[in-house]
């Protein structure tokens, strides 16, 4: 039966590497890995091999992958960035993108040699997060610009930063501004209006086409 991951978030105030692969491990299913990698969804078992990453065991929440003669372990909802990838990696131009069985699309959020996975959220103005998951990623919120976040349960504090550079499967961006809020919820990252206003966007029956925009 496939555990769905708790998604985690991951953003820093540092550079990612020039070229790069990234994984995120989102559900386990007996021998099996339900990862997104580069964005696509794949399945693999212990043994196999998917561009940079090969999958060396699979527990009940968790798995053990190895990169560049090095194994790490990747928790339900944990993703990494392997240094070394596809020339093509931060300069390709537009994303299409499939939903899940909530009808939830999700893109990989890398930051400085880690990625995450995040929800695609037309309703949000910025790229969104809580205080303990800032904290955790060594974010210095409290020196962003103090102010008040919206949420289901009213208004509640938040900072606004600027993350100077981000990766959304294998696009760049810079500049980024984000919320981060004085709640300890572990929801998860919120992909708001301050990433996507980076793209078109367009719908094809089910599919979201997200085209970077030329500056």
């Amino acid at each position: 039966m496939l555990k769905p991951a708790m998604i985690a978030i991951s953003l820093a105030l540092s550079t990612l590497p020039a070229l790069a692969d990234d994984i995120v491990l989102i559900g386990t299913m007996g021998n099996k890995g339900v990862f997104q990698i580069n964005g696509q969804k794949k399945t693999l078992q212990s043994g196999q091999q998917s561009g940079m990453f090969k999958i060396i065991s699979i527990q009940a929440e968790s798995a053990i992958i190895a990169s560049n003669g090095q194994q790490r372990q990747l928790l339900l909802g944990q993703g990494y960035v392997a240094q070394g990838g596809n020339p093509a990696d931060g300069h390709a131009s537009s994303l299409t993108l499939t939903p899940d069985e909530r009808g939830h699309y999700l893109v990989n959020v890398g930051i400085n040699q880690s990625s995450q996975a995040g929800i695609i959220d037309t309703g949000a103005t910025h790229l969104s997060m809580s205080r303990p998951t800032a904290e955790s990623m060594k974010i210095s919120y409290k020196n962003g610009q103090q102010g008040h976040s919206q949420t289901a349960n009213g208004n509640i504090g938040a900072w606004l930063v600027k993350l100077p550079q981000i990766r959304i499967n294998n696009i760049t961006l810079y500049d980024v501004t984000a919320v981060v809020r004085d709640s300890n919820d572990s929801a998860p990252i919120l992909v708001g209006m301050s990433v996507l206003n980076r793209f078109q966007m367009r719908r094809e029956q089910e599919l979201m086409i997200l085209s970077k925009k030329a500056y």
